[in-house]
Order: C-alpha cells, then sequence, then structure tokens
C-alpha cells in the first residue's frame, strides 16, 4: 500500500502537469526563455519552474537548476528566492524517492518562508508557503507517517481558502480522497471528492476535472453505490468528447467496465476494457496496461470464469517478463495459482505458486546484495579514512599504529559483512520453507473445500431423485388409482349410494395425505421450525418406532439458540444415521443420544444391527445419500465423525460438532 501512495501522490503534486509530453512542451519553452531573461530575480524563478518540469525525467537537470537557483539567490540575498530554490529541491528529492533528503531541504525552504510571510502575508508568499508545507505532508505520507500528513494538510486547508487559491484546493482535497480510500476511510473520501469536484469546477482545469471524477467513480464502486457511478462518468465524458485523443480515454472506457462489472453486465465490461487496452496498447503504457490485465481477470473471476481469469493473468506475467518487472512477475505466478487452485488445476497452482517463491526469493536477494554493497562502501570509506589518517601522521610509531587500526577496522568490516550474508542467507531458505509450507496446506484446503462442495451439491441431487421417486411411485400412483376409482363410478353410474367404493376412495386419499406429510416431513420438518430441534428429534424418533424396531432418544442440554440451518444440518445427520441403521443394519433396537454443553454438540448413535468392516465403509452404495455425503454435513459444522463397528455386533457412531464454527 505504501507503494500506491507514493503513485498517486506524485500524480497529483499542486502545480505538477499530468502530461509527461506536455512537461516537454514546457520545457522547451521555459529554456527559451532562460536564454532571453535579464533579471536576476526572474531567473531565479524560471530555473525553479524546470527544476518541477524536469522531475522524473532527468535528474541531472532537476537538481543543476535548482542548486544554480540557490546559489544565484544567494549571492544577489533573494530571500523568496532561496526559500523558492530550497523547496524545490526537496521536491526534486521527492520525485527520487530520497525522503530523508527531500524532507531537510523542505524544512528548510519552509523556515524561510515562515519568515518572509511573518514580514509580508502576500498572495505569492501564501502561495510559496502553501506549496512547502503541502509537499512536506505527501513527503510524511511516502514515510507512512499519517498523522502527520494529515495534520499538515489540516493546517494549510484555512490559508488556502482565505487567498482563495482553488486550484491548490482541488489539487489537495483529490489527493485526500485517495489517501482515505488507500486508508479505508470511505466515508471520509467520499466527502473529499465532493469538495474537489466544485474546486476543480470552480478552475475549469478539464484535465484535473477529468482525473478526479473518474478517480471518484472507482470510489462509488468500493461503496457499492454501482447505480451512481454513470452521473460521475457522465461529467468526464463531456469533457473528454472535446479531444477525441486525449489518453484519459482509457481511465473513462475502464471505470465503464467496472460500472458494467457491478450491474452484472460483463460481456459489456469486457467490451468497454477492450477500448481501454487498444489506447493503452498503442500509447505502450505498462503500468496502465498491467492494471487492465488485473481488471480483466477480476471480472471473469467474479463470474466464476477462473480459467479466462487465469489467461489474462498470463498476459499479465508474460508483460512484466518482457518488461523485466520483477515486483509484478511475482504478482502475475501468485494470482494465476490462485485461479488454477479456484479451477481444480492443482498441480499448476502449486508449480506457479513455487515460481512466485522463487521470485519472491530473488528480489530478496537483491536487497540482500544492496545491503552487501553498502557495507562495501562503508569499507572502502573507512580504507579512504585509514589512508588520510596514515598521511597525517609523521612519527613512524604513531603511522605503524594506525596502519594497524586500519587492519583491524577493515577484519571486522568483513566479518560484520560476512556474518550477515550467511545469517540473511540461512533466514532466506527458512522463511522460503515456511512459505512453501503455508502454500501447500492452503492448497490442501482448497482442495478440500472443493470436494466438500461437489459432495454437497451430490447429495442434494440425490435428494431431489428420492423425492421424485417418492412423489411418481408413491404418491403418484395413489392419486392416480383414486382418479380411475371415481371415473368407474361416474361411468358405471349406480343406482344406490356406492357407499362401499366412496369409503374406499375416501381410504385411499387419507393415505395419500398421510403419505404426503411424510415426504414434506422428510424435506423440512414442521415441529422442528415450529418447536425446535428436540421437539423435532422426539418425533422423528417416535415415527420410525415400529413392531419390528425400538428408537430410543436421550437428550441432555438445551437446544436454545442454536441456528436454524445447523438444526436443520444436525436433524438429517440424526436421520440419516437411524435409516442407516434400519435399512441396512437391520437393527432392532437403536439408542440415540444428544448432548450439548456451551458452543459443542456430542451426538452417539447406537444400534444391535448386523455391522460392518470399517475398511470399506466408504465402498457402500446402497446406504441413501452415502457415508460420504454424511461425513460432508458434519464437515459444514466443522465436526467429526467417528464409526465403531464389528460385523455381527453392531454399531456406534459418535459425532462431534462445533455449532458456532458454520
Amino acid at each position: 500500500m505504501k507503494t500506491f501512495f507514493v503513485v498517486i501522490a506524485t500524480i497529483l503534486f499542486p502545480y505538477l502537469v499530468i502530461s509527461q509530453s506536455g512537461n516537454h512542451d514546457k520545457i522547451d519553452s521555459l529554456e527559451l526563455e532562460l536564454k532571453k531573461v535579464q533579471h536576476d530575480t526572474n531567473k531565479v524563478n524560471i530555473l525553479c519552474e524546470l527544476t518541477r518540469y524536469y522531475g522524473k525525467i532527468d535528474s541531472t537537470k532537476t537538481f543543476q537548476n535548482a542548486f544554480e537557483a540557490l546559489a544565484l539567490s544567494e549571492k544577489i540575498d533573494y530571500q523568496k528566492g532561496i526559500a523558492y530554490s530550497l523547496i524545490s529541491i526537496g521536491s526534486g528529492y521527492m520525485d527520487y524517492f530520497e525522503i530523508d533528503k527531500a524532507e531537510e531541504y523542505l524544512k528548510k525552504g519552509i523556515d524561510k518562508t515562515n519568515l518572509l510571510v511573518a514580514k509580508d502575508s502576500s498572495k505569492a508568499n501564501l502561495k510559496l508557503w502553501l506549496k512547502g508545507n503541502y509537499f512536506l505532508a505527501i513527503n510524511h505520507s511516502y514515510k507512512n507517517e499519517i498523522d502527520a500528513q494529515i495534520a499538515l494538510t489540516d493546517m494549510v486547508i484555512p490559508v488556502a481558502e482565505s487567498i482563495e487559491d482553488y486550484e491548490f484546493l482541488g489539487n489537495l482535497y483529490t489527493n485526500n480522497a485517495i489517501m482515505q480510500m488507500n486508508l479505508g476511510r470511505r466515508e471520509d473520501a467520499y466527502a473529499s471528492f465532493t469538495k474537489s469536484g466544485a474546486f476543480n469546477r470552480k478552475v475549469g482545469n478539464s484535465e484535473k476535472i477529468i482525473f478526479d471524477r473518474l478517480t471518484f467513480s472507482s470510489l462509488l464502486y468500493q461503496m457499492d453505490s454501482v447505480h451512481r457511478m454513470p452521473i460521475v462518468l457522465e461529467e468526464a465524458k463531456r469533457l473528454l468528447d472535446k479531444d477525441p485523443q486525449a489518453l484519459d480515454w482509457h481511465l473513462y472506457h475502464t471505470e465503464v467496465g467496472m460500472y458494467h462489472a457491478g450491474m452484472g453486465n460483463y460481456e459489456k465490461a469486457i467490451l468497454a476494457l477492450d477500448k481501454a487496452k487498444a489506447i493503452v496498447t498503442k500509447n505502450k503504457m505498462y503500468q496502465e496496461l498491467y492494471l487492465l490485465l488485473q481488471k480483466y481477470a477480476f471480472i471473469n473471476e467474479r463470474r466464476g470464469d477462473f480459467k479466462t481469469a487465469g489467461s489474462y493473468m498470463t498476459e499479465f506475467l508474460n508483460t512484466a517478463i518482457q518488461n523485466k518487472n520483477g515486483i509484478n512477475t511475482f504478482q502475475g505466478y501468485y494470482k494465476r495459482s490462485q485461479y488454477q487452485a479456484a479451477g481444480g488445476e492443482y498441480k499448476g497452482a502449486y508449480n506457479d505458486l513455487f515460481a512466485a517463491l522463487n521470485i519472491y526469493d530473488s528480489l530478496e536477494t537483491v536487497e540482500t546484495i544492496k545491503n552487501a554493497k553498502e557495507l562495501e562502501l562503508k569499507y572502502e570509506s573507512l580504507e579512504k579514512e585509514k589512508q588520510i589518517l596514515a598521511l597525517q601522521v609523521t612519527n613512524e610509531e604513531k603511522k605503524s599504529q594506525a596502519y594497524l587500526l586500519g587492519i583491524l577496522a577493515s577484519l571486522l568490516a568483513l566479518l560484520l559483512f560476512f556474518g550477515y550474508y550467511v545469517y540473511s542467507q540461512r533466514m532466506r531458505k527458512a522463511r522460503k520453507k515456511e512459505r512453501l509450507q503455508e502454500a501447500e496446506v492452503q492448497l490442501l484446503k482448497q482442495e478440500q473445500q472443493n470436494k466438500i462442495f461437489s459432495a454437497m451439491i451430490e447429495g442434494q441431487e440425490k435428494e431431489r431423485k428420492r423425492l421424485a421417486i417418492d412423489l411418481h411411485d408413491g404418491l403418484g400412483g395413489r392419486l392416480s388409482g383414486i382418479s380411475m376409482n371415481l371415473s368407474k363410478l361416474d361411468k358405471d353410474e349406480p343406482k344406490e349410494y356406492p357407499k362401499k367404493q366412496l369409503q374406499k376412495v375416501m381410504k385411499d386419499l387419507d393415505d395419500s395425505l398421510t403419505e404426503l406429510r411424510s415426504i414434506a416431513r422428510n424435506m423440512m420438518p414442521e415441529t422442528l421450525v415450529k418447536f425446535g430441534l428436540q421437539a423435532a428429534l422426539k418425533d422423528y424418533c417416535s415415527s420410525m418406532t415400529t413392531s419390528d424396531t425400538k428408537v430410543t432418544l436421550q437428550v441432555y442440554g438445551a437446544d436454545k439458540d442454536i441456528d436454524i440451518n445447523q438444526q436443520v444440518t444436525i436433524y438429517r445427520v440424526i436421520q440419516e444415521l437411524i435409516n442407516n441403521a434400519v435399512k441396512h443394519a437391520k437393527a432392532t433396537e437403536i439408542l440415540v443420544q444428544f448432548m450439548r454443553e456451551g458452543d459443542k454438540v456430542d451426538i452417539t448413535v447406537e444400534d444391535n444391527g448386523v455391522g460392518f468392516n470399517k475398511s470399506e465403509k466408504h465402498s457402500t452404495t446402497n446406504s441413501g445419500m452415502g457415508l460420504s455425503n454424511l461425513e460432508t454435513r458434519v464437515a459444514y459444522l466443522k465436526g467429526n465423525i467417528e464409526f465403531d463397528s464389528e460385523e455381527n455386533e453392531g454399531t456406534t457412531v459418535n459425532v462431534h460438532l462445533n455449532i458456532n464454527a458454520a
């Protein structure tokens, strides 16, 4: 996230021109003006302006102009020029992310502007004061010092409002909104975008309004306010229509794509992203291409097409490899592994995750080499200090001591270097092993979840099939018989009251209603919904007790506060265990125990049936929903199930559940 802060804040510096081609045009104009200028104060101002426009384009020119402006200002004692030059140097260091040096020069420049404003609080001096303090606020955000950044921002706002610097305020509130988005403060970001929109409209700068509104659109998507995006997008489009070649069209098409995705129109979303991609590809905007490919993948992930999502991450990965972008290469492998795992391609997911870890380790190695280089530089500096010391010592004895001291210091530096290198290598290997183990666990979890989901679907399908058979073969047959009997009565036209025939029809109707209630009870027990789990279990055990089979229920602990979905799952587990005992184990006595203590539920179902071989329990094909799906219901409640059975000696099943884990 810190990197994202840096990127956004850099784009939104007040007074910073976003278009790089525009920067080059302005540089040419200022360079020409610099050759013609006669007054030194004007020359200082032009040099500071050049510093701003050379930022991120040419570091040598950036600092050459800034320090030349500072030297000239000091020579002619131009205090405002000194302040402006120091702030320009600070902003130059910010462009190249040397944040400590940036802070040093910005604070010096701010001290100078404080003195200027104390003597003359003119609008020009206050604008320079605003610039310095706001640059320092952004620099704090680079260091992730968000509280300091917010404090400085709050300090400059009243001053900017007092001098009606609407351009500054528009940039400031846009930047604040994006910072707040990154911090997850979406309501605050919304308020900031409301203010930035008003100030930017007052200034009338189309580029800034377009960028501000399109970024606001992104916030609305994050806030699940997709239905409000078209109003914001339309405002940006009205301005973009004035320049059909504007590069910001790609941002507009991207946001339109996200709007359609939010509305569930995925085909339209892809078409909009295709328009954005054409612009980005034509202009070789690689960073924007990375973001677009991620959005393509996200949209396909949202509609459950993990294979297509993975293909876009492959394109993302190939682009990163082609441009030798290590961070994006790591992200590409890692994200593609997630899509492959979600799609059941576990081998490919494992290989990609392993590749991602290797990339991560190589990036870490680069950092290790960088640290080693720093140690090497320190060692070389020590050598130079040793040589200087040796030249200054005239006494031979002192010279020998100095050499000895230098040699000892050199050896110490080398030992520190090798010790650090060995330690970092060991830590790198340990972290790699730990990450690999975590990755394997995640893949196994994903695979297990997919199996549970498949088993649940299989159970539902079998339940539907059973219900269809019950309705067709049972209730359907009875109702057909009733229909035929009534038709026969109508056809025969009996002269006397057909009491016997009607009694038979009424009995068939009663039997049909009884069977219908039985089917309904199997689908969703009415007793459970009205009176709870305990009552439903008593009702079911009573209905399963016949002259051949006795089912005894013992309940310890209340079923109060158990979620209805969990109650249904527990009911189905006990129902299936009793059915298996009656139908397959041929049991004549069944004992059911339900015990609850806090969040824990223990269920025991014991029968005196024929039993089975535990090693073959998963091969049972005629056990209703099947033991595999029974275990799936238990897994839904993050529980476990244990079977204890011997052939011809009965079966005991123990189920342990956590009713708050589902």
